[in-house]
């Protein structure tokens, strides 16, 4: 099984979503993410990471060095195939993701 480092395997499935290389610090919105593709995000780290996060700190960490901070902090070591066992439904008003991201200290925009 290969290593994969988070910063890496986060860059790779923004850059998928965007359609080309983004720098580590560029803010997602300003890259061109909007909040439903940060959902979808949300759902393909926890899935094939095989971590759990809240999603409100996709908002509050919103690039990928602060993500991939994050991601090193829940993980166990990264696997390069996905973990299929793991589906997380995705839900919620944009009412609920705001009040989810104020409760989590982070500012909806």
């Amino acid at each position: 099984m290969q290593r994969v480092s988070a910063a890496d395997r986060v860059a790779e499935m923004i850059e998928a979503r965007l359609g080309r290389p983004v720098d580590p610090d560029e803010n997602f919105f300003e890259a061109g993410l909007n909040s439903m593709a940060l959902v979808e995000l949300h759902a393909d780290l926890t899935g094939e990471l095989g971590l759990d996060f809240p999603i409100t700190s996709m908002f509050t960490r919103p690039n990928v060095r602060a993500l991939s901070r994050l991601v090193e902090e829940s993980r166990e070591p990264v696997r390069s195939e996905p973990v299929a066992t793991r589906v997380r439904a995705v839900g919620g008003s944009r009412r609920d993701v705001r009040s989810r991201i104020r409760r989590d200290g982070g500012s909806p925009r």
